[in-house]
């Protein structure tokens, strides 16, 4: 019986190192991707802002299922999952928009789709960080 809670122990703790990694490791994808958005707007080169854009998608993805996401916060913010979630669907809503624009050659409106991007994403570390 020990020998069961013991593993038990084990695989719990594991798991929350996993997600802390992978959490890690997400958030790096994401402000990876919005460098090198900031990047493709300072040096004016849409091919930057695309493969951004695209770094930051793939970043979001991870919080595209509410009940997923609960795995990924600190347990006493787990409750909290759908203000990520809704951050993620924000950062979706923004991400397409800005590739709208900069199709459309309109920099101001992608640059202002960049920003909702980034306050989405404090708008979700305000709550789960506390701040």
């Amino acid at each position: 019986m020990k020998m069961i809670k013991i593993l038990a122990l084990s695989a719990l703790l594991s798991a929350g190192v996993m997600a802390d990694e992978t959490m890690a490791a997400n958030m790096s994808q994401m402000e990876s991707g919005l460098s090198n958005v900031q990047k493709g707007f300072l040096y004016n080169t849409p091919a930057l802002i695309k493969s951004g854009v695209a770094e930051i998608k793939k970043a979001d993805a991870l919080f595209h299922d509410m009940e997923a996401t609960k795995k990924y916060l600190p347990k006493d913010k787990q409750h909290m999952s759908n203000i990520a979630f809704n951050a993620a669907k924000r950062i979706d809503t923004a991400s397409n928009d800005l590739l709208k624009a900069l199709e459309k050659k309109q920099y101001s409106k992608a640059h202002q789709s960049y920003s909702d991007i980034v306050n989405a994403c404090t708008a979700c570390h305000a709550v789960v960080r506390g701040w």
